[in-house]
């Protein structure tokens, strides 16, 4: 693994080979020029080294990882031979035997879920279906005895299907990877969800549907149809009228209570359409699923031609549909109008844009984890969020992670902060939004002017995180350096810009709140930084052992925590063989200097969440000795959440709501920390009841309800 210099070298040898310098050098000045010299060089190299460019809207790269192939016919395929299975794939087909063949050849080999039978129904084929029966074992097949039509040949087989969800599809497609699964996920992420559909695309790559509207007239559209399928709108999770009938995914028993697809609209066409109107009047949901991806080759069952065949029956079944739904359908726009809100039906509920630097990345930094904190309270209040990030060089994990819980994330060339493109979207789209946040002033101070420019009505919400310049100033007074103490003065103006122009302000830390108090005059609210859930039961005092130290290592104040640490107060411990383990991204390389001197100190890098959990549990004390910093400390308050009593300085402590009843003081010399560390390491009955506390504390300060309550006040107050 490279050291962060080692990162900032390998991409310095990029640079220099590239023909990008005139954007690079740019980037560097507006950087510089926001941040300083020192700030704004290393945030550059920061964004350059560590991040993973998305280039999604790219016209001139529509290449898709698709998988469609014509499979060898000798493969005799062993599908999987479940008495009772999870899901019961639906194929309906007449003739097309080899289109058929090869659809089931994609479901067998891009799925890992095996709980699935596949089920083809053959509507009196006048072709031979002998290609399937010799190249599947254990398919099921129902062959008609005479021609149903599409609708009843559905209807018939899923009379004869045993899983817990049927899933539709057309034999003239080809799943991709993960296709089933992604269906499935859907149904245990969120609550009442009823039927679920994929994203549908041409073979050439080009989209054919992410979810369909319906407009007041009973007319529909495949929404995004023939665009680029890499587009932001196109790929979040989201509710939407209708799913077209090539790939869907409904609960059996769901199915069976509606009736299945309404004959009425026999032989097809509009069933799809109905039985999703029909599941929401159940009470569930109908969801689109951007990444279980399906390959359509739309048209080779029925044409295209509406005026003749099977086709034509698309038009006299519109007629149908708003018959039978005109009353539903008056809630719904004209054809064409309110497409940002129609498309994934939130029409009239609350819709709030966030912008911050980068996506949160909740397993490297705190300043993340408080802005993926907000996010989940907005959405469980029922608003519909939107982000944009300044840098979007950021590993993709972290956008999925937000588009899977519905967050529709704004990436790509409409949207770069260099030549401002991001100013056309809030041009044709601010007053879609109820309210926009912006976090951080380096980064939305030319967003805050630009909205107010543009005369928006709704609610600018600023949260700067922390004070940032204060420490700036303590630290210029301490050194008497006047370049830092000019630094400080110049972020100091441009927060102060923030506070005093937005219509009320975010503040995580109660002594930050105080400080403010005195001199902005606009409505300030205390918000929670961060929520956590709180276990019963967490291992106790005999169960633990050694030290914890948990911080990203772009941060400064936690360099010179763990090196205060590491020199002055460790090597006492250490002759009490007690081990200390410490877990940050972007760990320098004088930290692994130590653990040559110390054999009891481990060093973890980036680690998964869950492997984070087990330290969590197995360690007896978090230790925060911060000499320096700003604003509430996540790591203290997550510390306290999983039970661990923490030992650190007054400003570890700092900014948390606190009365006579808070039982933490703060250690801020080495013999205080020592003497600290081994009190409570070494008795019991002090463990326990600085876990307690911990515990009792976090419920009752850090939780979800806070959080939304301070979002609904402001957001939804007149």
């Amino acid at each position: 693994m490279k050291s962060k210099v080692g990162k900032y070298f390998y991409y310095f040898k990029r640079f220099a080979k590239s023909d990008n310098k005139k954007k690079v050098a740019k980037e560097l000045a507006k950087e510089i020029k926001r941040k300083g010299i020192i700030t704004g060089t290393k945030s550059l190299l920061h964004k350059k080294a560590f991040g993973n460019i998305t280039d999604f809207d790219d016209e001139s790269n529509l290449t898709l990882d698709l998988s469609i192939r014509n499979y060898n016919k000798k493969q005799n395929i062993v599908l999987p031979d479940n008495t009772d299975p999870g899901v019961s794939i639906i194929i309906p087909m007449y003739n097309q035997v080899e289109y058929t063949y090869n659809c089931i050849c994609s479901i067998y080999h891009n799925c890992r879920y095996n709980g699935y039978e596949i089920i083809v129904a053959d509507d009196n084929s006048t072709e031979s279906i002998d290609l399937l029966l010799e190249n599947f074992q254990n398919l099921v097949l129902i062959k008609n005895e005479s021609n149903l039509g599409f609708l009843k040949n559905c209807n018939n087989a899923a009379s004869k299907a045993k899983g817990k969800y049927l899933v539709f599809l057309n034999n003239d497609t080809q799943v991709q990877k993960g296709w089933l699964e992604e269906l499935l996920s859907c149904f245990d992420r969120f609550d009442n969800v009823g039927l679920v559909g994929s994203k549908l695309l041409y073979e050439n790559g080009r989209l054919q549907e992410a979810g369909g509207i319906i407009w007041q007239d009973g007319s529909g559209w495949n929404y995004g149809n023939d665009d680029n399928p890499k587009r932001p709108e196109y790929n979040y999770v989201k509710e939407v009228d209708y799913i077209s009938g090539a790939s869907i995914m409904i609960i059996n028993n769901l199915w069976k209570k509606i009736g299945g697809f309404d004959e009425h609209f026999a032989p097809a066409y509009y069933e799809d359409t109905d039985l999703c109107f029909q599941v929401r009047k159940e009470d569930y949901k109908v969801m689109y699923q951007p990444f279980s991806a399906v390959v359509h080759f739309e048209g080779v069952t029925h044409g295209t031609d509406v005026n003749k065949g099977v086709k034509k029956y698309q038009v006299v079944n519109q007629k149908k549909f708003l018959h039978k739904w005109q009353q539903v359908l008056q809630q719904k726009s004209p054809n064409g109008e309110n497409v940002f809100s129609e498309r994934d039906r939130t029409t009239g509920e609350k819709h709030i844009l966030i912008v911050d630097h980068y996506l949160p990345q909740v397993d490297r930094d705190a300043g993340s984890r408080c802005i993926s904190n907000f996010i989940d309270s907005m959405l469980e209040l029922g608003y519909h969020v939107k982000f944009l990030g300044e840098n979007q060089n950021v590993p993709k994990k972290y956008m999925r992670a937000l588009q899977e819980k519905g967050v529709e994330v704004l990436y790509g060339h409409a949207f770069d902060f260099d030549d401002e493109s991001w100013k056309s979207y809030l041009e044709k789209n601010s007053a879609n939004f109820d309210a926009i946040l912006l976090s951080r002033a380096s980064v939305c101070l030319p967003v805050l002017k630009f909205i107010r420019s543009i005369a928006y009505s709704g609610k600018v919400i600023y949260f700067g995180h922390d004070l940032g310049y204060r420490r700036l100033e303590r630290e210029a007074a301490d050194k008497k350096n006047t370049a830092l103490a000019k630094q400080a003065k110049n972020i100091k103006a441009v927060e102060d810009f923030m506070y005093a122009n937005a219509d009320n302000s975010l503040v995580i830390s109660v002594d930050e709140l105080d400080y403010l108090k005195q001199y902005i005059t606009k409505p300030l609210s205390y918000i929670p930084g961060y929520f956590f859930e709180v276990a019963a039961r967490t291992p106790g005092y005999e169960e633990r052992e050694g030290l914890l130290f948990v911080g990203g290592f772009n941060h400064p104040p936690n360099k010179d925590a763990m090196k205060w640490f590491l020199d002055d107060i460790y090597p006492q411990l250490s002759v009490h063989n007690i081990g200390l383990t410490i877990v940050g991204s972007l760990v320098p390389d004088f930290i692994f200097k130590y653990k040559e001197q110390f054999k009891n100190i481990n060093i973890q890098s980036e680690i998964p969440v869950d492997e984070l959990e087990r330290l969590y549990a197995k360690s007896r004390i978090a230790v925060v000795p911060l000499l320096s910093g700003a604003g509430v400390k996540g790591k203290v308050i997550e510390a306290m959440a999983k039970g661990i009593p923490v030992v650190g300085t007054d400003t570890a402590f700092e900014g948390m709501p606190k009365d006579d009843s808070f039982a933490y003081k703060g250690a801020n010399s080495v013999q205080e920390m020592i003497a600290e560390i081994l009190r409570i390491y070494s008795h019991k009955d002090a463990w326990e009841k600085l876990s307690a506390f911990g515990k009792t504390y976090v419920r009752d300060n850090f939780n979800k309800e806070n959080m939304k309550a301070v979002f609904k006040n402001i957001i939804e107050r007149a």
